[in-house]
């Protein structure tokens, strides 16, 4: 097979998989070539390089907490620089817990040769509505647990935040309660506010 059909296959099948499986037996019969100067490497090599430094994952293990800190990430973003800082105790010890063994959960369903296409959707939830993430069979394309948050009002208490989450096994009718985390009387901000300098 020659070279050029070799890297192009290479970074094809990196691009499609988001980097989360990377042909290297593709490219391990190829020799070395030590003589090559970097003036003389194309564009389609380069490319070849980047998608191989393209962290994999190796276990399931490694697949949670990969999924973990994205959620952690994404969930701060989410409330904003004046919700998270004042939940943030509360969102730590509560929250991030439970979505853990969620996830946990969801991953160890999967078979190994199924797993790597669990990803975080790249529809990530902006501005007022209750939708945080999703995560999403890349294969399929399709939402398989989806986490949300919904700020309440009960009558006379005060605000919370109803953080909760979905799964495809009931088509994402129920809701299943992560936590539930009491902000005060006052009007908590919009989502994603920043602080005021």
């Amino acid at each position: 097979m020659p070279n050029w059909l070799k890297k192009s296959l290479v970074v094809l099948i990196s691009i499609l998989t988001f980097g989360m499986v990377t042909p290297q037996d593709l490219l391990a019969d190829q020799p070395k070539n030590d003589s090559q100067s970097p003036k003389t490497f194309s564009s389609m090599e380069s490319d070849t390089v980047v998608a191989e430094t393209v962290i994999t994952v190796s276990s399931k293990e490694e697949l949670i907490e990969n999924l973990m800190d994205d959620a952690q990430k994404i969930t701060s973003e989410k409330l904003g620089q004046r919700v998270m800082p004042r939940i943030e105790r509360e969102f730590q010890s509560q929250v991030l817990p439970e979505m853990e063994k969620v996830i946990s959960s969801l991953v160890h369903e999967y078979t190994p040769s199924e797993y790597h296409h669990l990803i975080i959707s790249p529809a990530i939830g902006k501005g007022d509505g209750e939708r945080i993430f999703h995560i999403m069979d890349e294969q399929t394309r399709e939402d398989v647990l989806c986490f949300h948050v919904r700020r309440d009002q009960p009558p006379l208490e005060g605000f919370t935040f109803n953080f909760h989450y979905h799964t495809q096994k009931d088509h994402f009718e129920s809701h299943n309660m992560l936590s539930s985390i009491y902000w005060g009387k006052d009007t908590p901000p919009k989502f994603g506010s920043k602080l005021l300098h």
